[in-house]
């Protein structure tokens, strides 16, 4: 069976009402049998860790969203460390920063650097986040070259080309979900087409951009159209880069 990564889904999203494990039977039937789920709350970590004690399939991108950057204390700080040793947490995530919210970019920024060099230390790619403030954290990404030394994915991203072949020389993923689906999407195509293949993972964003993880296997279709190549091969190329971002492991939580 074709094999899938979801490399960006909120199965412990509110939203969900504690019923994300739920999508995964049919999602698993379809041959995607990977999920990493990226944090959001300091508070929501304790669910993400009890959603992968539960299921095999699932890992773990614990961090700071930085539309809650006001949340992020030394407690945190401790505990996110701390987390990282768990052989379910593949990344640090859902981190970076955002123009639209409450929260400062200068508080967002700290946050940020702290999630940054906590993912440095313990050796784990990043789930980046980013709107209205591309180029700030583009530049801190530079500086700090995380991309060279740990990698990522750059979530539901939606930008020029120009930023999407940049991220790639930087040794970034790009994380392609449903938004290559609307019929007004004209960046996200261009840069689907034009970047390698090493450089495209698929995500669904669920429960906020796609209701069933089998959404995936709909932007795969879209993908392989825009690059004139098999949905087999499709399938081999994203989940071969979500693997080796990844490196995925099946031990138990917290285990050696």
């Amino acid at each position: 069976m074709t094999n899938w990564c979801d490399t960006h889904i909120h199965l412990d999203a509110p939203e969900l009402n504690g019923q994300g494990l739920d999508l995964l039977p049919a999602a698993q039937k379809c041959g995607i049998n990977k999920f990493v789920v990226p944090g959001v709350l300091v508070s929501s970590w304790d669910g993400m860790v009890a959603l992968a004690e539960n299921a095999e399939s699932v890992y773990l991108a614990p961090g700071l969203h930085p539309a809650y950057a006001d949340q992020w204390t030394p407690e945190a700080e401790q505990l996110l460390q701390y987390m990282t040793a768990s052989q379910k947490v593949v990344a640090i995530g859902e981190i970076g920063l955002d123009g639209s919210v409450k929260s400062s970019m200068q508080q967002q920024e700290v946050v940020l650097r702290a999630q940054l060099q906590i993912a440095l230390d313990a050796r784990l790619p990043v789930l980046l986040h980013a709107r209205q403030a591309t180029g700030q954290l583009l530049a801190i990404l530079r500086e700090l070259e995380i991309g060279k030394k740990i990698g990522g994915s750059w979530h539901g991203f939606s930008g020029s080309l120009q930023v999407a072949q940049e991220l790639a020389e930087l040794g970034f993923k790009i994380g392609v979900g449903p938004i290559l689906l609307r019929a007004n999407a004209r960046k996200l195509p261009d840069a689907v087409k034009a970047l390698p293949t090493s450089a495209l993972v698929l995500e669904t964003d669920l429960p906020y951009m796609a209701e069933k993880p089998e959404i995936i296997l709909k932007v795969a279709e879209k993908v392989a159209e825009l690059r004139h190549c098999s949905l087999a091969e499709t399938a081999r190329f994203t989940t071969e880069n979500a693997n080796k971002l990844f490196g995925f492991q099946d031990r138990s939580i917290y285990g050696k």
